[in-house]
């Protein structure tokens, strides 16, 4: 099962980076919601025997957990999220997750052994007595026997240090998932704190219109355009104006003043359907890109 599980990862890891679409997706699936879950739980519950529904319910909880703690180690190394970081993380948890299974499992057998009882050296064992035939018993040869265990105080006290060590491993097997739930909650909460801080000061460049006035004589209109959030890293700015035909009628070099604000009054046809694009100074595509409707 181990093999499988590793084959599939690795698969679906190339699925996901190589494959096409369809693929790629199915891919992602597995190890959003599957894989890294079936091999954790190889892990954690190696001495316990789950059930179907268990199976079901912690599959996709634990391989969402995964995606959850891959997010913040991505960001708290300071690399990428994206497509690649993904599928390394996730690939990376389930085959470390069957790697350490089959260790754990190749334990089991050693540490059962080293934990069976063991007889104190010098320790004798319980003696039998043999006591002699009751009264009229001889004709029967009837041997009446007792046995006597021998008092062992030592053995009596490893017995209650090894149940106390049972307790407490118990105890901590209980308490291990509510920390990770309390470690997770808490990262992605610092990771939305720390997101919104970064990005509150973030300057966004828009492109906007005033409504068009009356179309002139001439059969053009005036209508006001203005481009906020300009920064002078990305100047100087350039706007066009073209046509239904793709023909560019206006175009202007911007400035990026210290507000970052440019404005300007153009002339436009009324009559057709105007594009506005706003382009930074080494784009060839629009940054920017506002629709002018025709005044009928």
């Amino acid at each position: 099962m181990s093999r499988v599980l590793a084959a599939l990862a690795v698969a679906a890891g190339a699925a996901v980076l190589l494959a096409p679409r369809p693929f790629a997706i199915a891919g992602g699936l597995l190890l959003g919601f599957v894989l890294p879950g079936m091999a954790l739980l190889g892990v954690l519950f190696r001495r316990r025997t789950l059930t179907a529904v268990e199976r079901t319910v912690l599959t996709p909880a634990l391989s969402m957990g995964v995606l959850i703690v891959a997010g913040l180690g991505i960001h708290a190394v300071g690399l990428r999220i994206d497509r690649l970081a993904w599928t390394v993380a996730t690939v990376g948890v389930t085959l470390g997750g069957v790697v350490a299974a089959r260790l754990l499992r190749r334990r089991t057998p050693v540490a059962a052994v080293a934990a069976a009882p063991r007889r104190p050296v010098g320790e004798r064992p319980a003696r039998m007595e043999v006591g002699e035939n009751p009264p009229g018993m001889a004709e029967a040869h009837t041997v009446v026997m007792s046995i006597v265990p021998v008092a062992a105080p030592a053995e009596d006290e490893q017995r209650g240090t090894a149940e106390e060590r049972a307790r407490r491993r118990r105890l901590l097997r209980q308490f291990l998932p509510l920390v990770l739930v309390a470690a997770v909650l808490g990262g992605a909460s610092w990771l939305s704190f720390d997101t919104s801080r970064a990005t509150h000061d973030t300057v966004v460049t828009a492109l906007s219109a005033t409504p068009s006035g009356p179309v002139g004589s001439d059969g053009n209109r005036t209508v006001r355009v203005t481009a906020t959030g300009l920064l002078a890293a990305d100047g100087p700015y350039s706007v066009s104006v073209a046509g239904a035909a793709g023909t560019t009628t206006v175009r202007r070099t911007v400035a990026v003043t210290g507000d970052g604000t440019w404005s300007e009054e153009l002339s436009m046809p009324g009559a057709q359907r105007m594009t506005v694009n706003l382009y930074r100074s080494e784009d060839t595509t629009a940054y920017r890109t506002l629709f002018i409707s025709a005044v009928d």
